[in-house]
């Protein structure tokens, strides 16, 4: 298992690699779910024509599932809109999933006790290309 400061540096190293054009990404920051179980489904619609993954993203049973096909269809409407590119030709080039600040919380149990936890977030970045 990689450490956080590696596991940082991995992930600054493959975003400045990817070649981007702000028309063709979207991001969707501060998302209340863990980056390991983000990462789960962005797996499975990496390299995928979009319109390929926006149907297999609606009938995933993940709970993210959805999150990231409305950050999938924002990628699309940029690309289409205001980058102008063929709309059969989209594929996604990588979706970069990172950690994001943690939130950590209190609950109060029996006998006047404290139980601390933590709720993760995640970043999540689409980037598009053209075949």
């Amino acid at each position: 298992m990689y450490s956080v400061e590696c596991r940082i540096k991995k992930y600054l190293f493959a975003f400045n690699n990817v070649t981007m054009e702000k028309n063709l990404t979207a991001t969707l920051k501060y998302a209340l779910l863990s980056d390991k179980k983000m990462a789960v489904i962005a797996k499975l619609v990496k390299g995928k024509k979009v319109k390929d993954a926006l149907t297999l993203l609606q009938f995933l049973p993940k709970k993210w599932a959805q999150q990231l096909a409305k950050v999938v269809k924002s990628a699309y409407a940029n690309a289409t809109v205001n980058g102008s590119a063929d709309a059969d030709k989209l594929f996604i080039q990588t979706i970069l999933v990172t950690r994001a600040p943690k939130i950590k919380r209190v609950r109060f149990v029996s006998r006047s006790r404290i139980s601390h936890y933590v709720r993760y977030r995640c970043f999540v970045k689409v980037v598009l290309s053209v075949k």
